[in-house]
């Protein structure tokens, strides 16, 4: 079987749930729809709209950085609304992307996206994410043995003079660190060191929705900080999820704040099995009411009361 690369999402979701990596990635010549080490085919029953703005918005960013729109001021911020529109709409039309038109309208959508472009403007001025170096979406590669390869996606890498190697994450969350690992940025600083042999100076959340205000005490980025022992451990522990890939250890271990994200949800027995156990448990603890059709009694958590065929009826 050819080595597979580790990156920051496979070592979250199989810490979080071994099959849920193995539906959403799929291993070795595991068939479980798609044909042989793919993954499982979605059921389609999740809106994709969180997804969906975020690649655009990373996407406008990235031509910002890579295709030096930056360097023509003259009439920038017209063109980045055209091309979020632009880009709203042609990600809309890939047909992997299912949206649930009852959870967001497309206009609020299109608003998220041209802000969230802008924003990082404010952001990226106020703290001048420009420099001798300055790129989005940097591939990052590297072994820590030769047996593990590392990989991470880097959404900016800018090196100052004044300020060294500054490695950001954008994130379009309502609300800050909230849903957010700072272990991904310390896992992007070791995939940075291992494929230079340096160390990133600083690595930071930069929030879309949050951006820098002056006078207030919004930076717009919260910056996450890190040790050599942080990136060791981290190794290790890709050392230890790469050892139960490799023994196919994939059980399902469902807990309600993972799986809610989980694209798998609605068809993992081990969810659908552990949700009817806790449903079970909160109707017994708020005595709802139970009819035991055998004995006749209903429970209405103040005793039972005796029933009859006459009674019943009515």
């Amino acid at each position: 079987m050819k080595v597979k690369t580790l990156y920051w999402s496979h070592l979250s979701d199989y810490e979080k749930c071994p099959q849920m990596y193995l539906w959403g990635y799929g291993w070795g010549e595991i068939d479980l729809g798609g044909g042989p080490g793919k993954r499982k085919p979605k059921p389609g029953d999740k809106s994709s709209h969180h997804a969906v703005m975020g690649i655009v918005i990373q996407a406008v960013l990235e031509d910002f950085y890579n295709q030096y729109l930056w360097k023509h001021q003259a009439g920038l911020m017209d063109r980045l609304v055209r091309l979020t529109k632009e880009k709203l709409a042609s990600t809309l039309a890939k047909p992997k992307f299912v949206i649930n038109w009852r959870e967001i309208t497309f206009e609020e959508m299109e608003e998220t996206c041209v802000s969230g472009v802008l924003n990082y403007l404010k952001t990226m001025k106020a703290h001048k994410f420009l420099g001798t170096y300055a790129k989005s979406e940097v591939e990052l590669f590297g072994y820590v043995d030769k047996f593990l390869p590392l990989g991470g996606r880097a959404d900016f890498i800018i090196r100052r003079e004044d300020t060294g190697i500054t490695m950001l994450d954008g994130k379009n969350s309502k609300t800050k660190m909230k849903y957010t690992d700072p272990d991904q940025l310390r896992w992007y600083a070791l995939c940075f060191a291992l494929s230079y042999n340096k160390l990133p100076d600083r690595v930071g959340f930069v929030w879309y929705r949050h951006p820098y205000e002056d006078g207030t005490e919004e930076t717009g980025v919260d910056w996450i900080e890190f040790t050599r022992r942080d990136l060791k451990a981290l190794a290790q522990r890709a050392q230890k999820v790469r050892k139960g890939q490799n023994k196919g250890k994939f059980d399902p271990t469902p807990v309600a704040k993972h799986c809610r994200f989980c694209d798998y949800e609605s068809v993992c027995d081990a969810r659908q099995k552990q949700r009817a156990i806790n449903v079970a448990k909160r109707h017994k603890k708020a005595g709802l009411p139970i009819f035991d059709g055998s004995q006749g009694v209903v429970e209405l958590g103040f005793g039972p009361i005796q029933t009859t065929p006459e009674t019943s009826k009515k």
